[in-house]
C-alpha cells in the first residue's frame, strides 16, 4: 500500500498547503474552505477554488507519480491512497487510486447533480452555474464534511493487512489519513517513508525513513525493488 501527500506533488509545480506559498498563506483555511462557508457565501469559497482547480490542471505528474504507476503494472505495489486533490496519480496511470479528498477536476452540480470533468482546454470556459441555476462545486471535501465513507473503510482494510506501506511527501497531521500508518504498524507491517524532512511518522513509526525529494527517491526505489524481484540482494545502498 502506498500512501501520498502534498510533498509528492511539489515537483509538479503544486505547492503544499503549509508552509511558505501554499494555499494557507493566501487564504484562511477556516473560512474559505469550510462548507459553511461554501454555503452560505460561494462566491468567496470559488477565490479559493479557482486557484486550487487552476493550479491542479497546469500540473503534470512528475517522475515520482509515473514510478509508482509503473510499479502497479509490474505488480510491486498495490493500492495507492492519496490525500490529493490533484488527480495526478490517475493522470500518470495508476488504477488503484483512492482519492481520500477528492478530485478538484470533478465539478458536480449541488442540487441536480449533474457532473463534469474540467480539463486544461475546458476551463476557461468553465461556468460556476449550473443550467438548472443553482451552483457547482469541485468534488472534494471541505472542512466540516466527512471523507467518503466507503474510500475510508477500503484504505483502512488495506492498511491493516500486514502489507508492507510506502509513505511519501505527507506531514503525518492531517486526520484520518494520518491514522493508517498507525494502523500498519499495529498490524506488524514494515513502512518505507519518504520525505525531504521529517514528519510526524519519522522516528515513531517508519522502518526507513529516506529524506529526499519524492520524483528522485521514488523512481530509486522502483529500480530497488525490481533488483529484489529479481533475487538480487546486494543492493541496499542503492535506494539512496
Amino acid at each position: 500500500m502506498v500512501v501520498t501527500g502534498a510533498g509528492i506533488s511539489v515537483d509538479s509545480g503544486i505547492p503544499p498547503f503549509r508552509g511558505p506559498g501554499g494555499l494557507w498563506s493566501r487564504y484562511d483555511a477556516d473560512l474559505y474552505g469550510h462548507i459553511d462557508t461554501f454555503r452560505r457565501e460561494p462566491d468567496l469559497s470559488w477565490k479559493m477554488l479557482d486557484d486550487i482547480i487552476g493550479t491542479s490542471l497546469g500540473a503534470k505528474p512528475n517522475e515520482a507519480h509515473l514510478s509508482l504507476a509503473r510499479m502497479e503494472r509490474k505488480g510491486l505495489v498495490g493500492l495507492i491512497a492519496t490525500q490529493n486533490v490533484d488527480g495526478l496519480h490517475t493522470l500518470a496511470g495508476s488504477k488503484e487510486v483512492l482519492e481520500l479528498h477528492g478530485n478538484a477536476r470533478r465539478i458536480l452540480c449541488t442540487s441536480c447533480g449533474t457532473r463534469e470533468v474540467l480539463t486544461p482546454e475546458t476551463y476557461p470556459s468553465f461556468v460556476r452555474r449550473c443550467s438548472c441555476g443553482a451552483v457547482k462545486r469541485p468534488d472534494i471535501v471541505f472542512f466540516g464534511e466527512n471523507l467518503p465513507e466507503k474510500a475510508m473503510r477500503r484504505a483502512f482494510t488495506a492498511a491493516g493487512s500486514g502489507l508492507p506501506m510506502l509513505i511519501i511527501g505527507t506531514s503525518g497531521m492531517v486526520h484520518p489519513a494520518a491514522m493508517l500508518p498507525h494502523i500498519a504498524r499495529s498490524s506488524g507491517a514494515t513502512i518505507i517513508e519518504v520525505n525531504p524532512k521529517p514528519s510526524e511518522h519519522s522516528l515513531s513509526l517508519s522502518d526507513h525513513f529516506i529524506q529526499a525529494r519524492a520524483s528522485e527517491a521514488v523512481p530509486a526505489l522502483e529500480r530497488f525493488f525490481m533488483e529484489l524481484s529479481r533475487g538480487d540482494r546486494g543492493v541496499p545502498g542503492q535506494i539512496v
